[in-house]
């Protein structure tokens, strides 16, 4: 009877040693399991660090490396955000402006005016200005008196400014200009004998006189062009002729 009690026991341990072995095995299983994962995530971790850390670190003697990562796969700039595609730059044509006249050019300011010429003997009348006339025209030794001046055969003009306006007309920039042959040579000046510039003005019904000398060999003197400058207001006044 003990023996069979005895039996008994020893089945029922042997048993319960084999149910318990599966359950060990299933936990040594998930143990070691977990133990790979956490293993795994740590080196991916370590490598995820080790890239970051490289791309802020300059190589040795070489430029520092930029943080920022290039997309794989970088979106086409020829594409709309919808994903229509648009032309390149260079096929577009670009759309005239209407307003734009493509014959046309900036108009140039528009030239001096110049009355027409008229001989040495006859006066001009300016257009609601003065009476401008060359009074006398005479053959003279040029004395060289300022830097640039050369004495020699000269002639010395005289030009007449009468004012028939109302007011009075500033002279302080008027110019006397001689020009001589085909190509008009302009004349170099001469302070003497007797150059005498304009007054600053002349009254209303009064007459202002100024002499100007020139250097003009006596050769030269067929076809000559004397032209009067009053101020920039005013046309230019011209007067042509042979000097005797």
């Amino acid at each position: 009877m003990k023996d069979d009690e005895a039996f008994a026991r020893d089945r029922d341990e042997f048993e319960r040693v084999l149910g318990e072995e599966p359950r060990r095995r299933r936990r040594s299983i998930v143990v070691a399991a977990t133990i790979a994962g956490v293993a795994v995530i740590g080196i991916a971790v370590a490598i995820a660090v080790g890239g970051l850390g490289s791309s802020h670190v300059s190589a040795p003697g070489g430029a520092k490396e930029s943080t920022a990562s290039t997309p794989a796969d970088d979106p086409d700039p020829a594409e709309t955000p919808s994903g229509s595609a648009v032309p390149p730059a260079s096929n577009v044509t670009p759309t005239p402006d209407p307003e734009v006249d493509e014959g046309s050019t900036e108009s140039e300011p528009d030239a001096r005016e110049t009355l027409p010429p008229a001989e040495l003997t006859e006066p001009v009348a300016v257009d609601g200005g003065p009476l401008v006339s060359v009074s006398s025209i005479q053959s003279v030794t040029g004395e060289a008196v300022l830097p640039g001046e050369v004495s020699g055969p000269a002639v010395r003009i005289a030009v007449d400014v009468k004012n028939t306006t109302e007011k009075p007309i500033e002279l302080t920039a008027a110019i006397v200009t001689l020009y001589t042959g085909n190509d008009d040579l302009q004349a170099s000046p001469v302070s003497k004998p007797a150059g005498k510039a304009f007054p600053a003005e002349v009254a209303p019904g009064e007459v202002a006189r100024g002499a100007f000398v020139f250097e003009l060999p006596k050769n030269q003197r067929d076809g000559v062009r004397v032209e009067v400058d009053l101020s920039l207001s005013e046309p230019l006044i011209a007067f042509e002729g042979d000097i005797g």
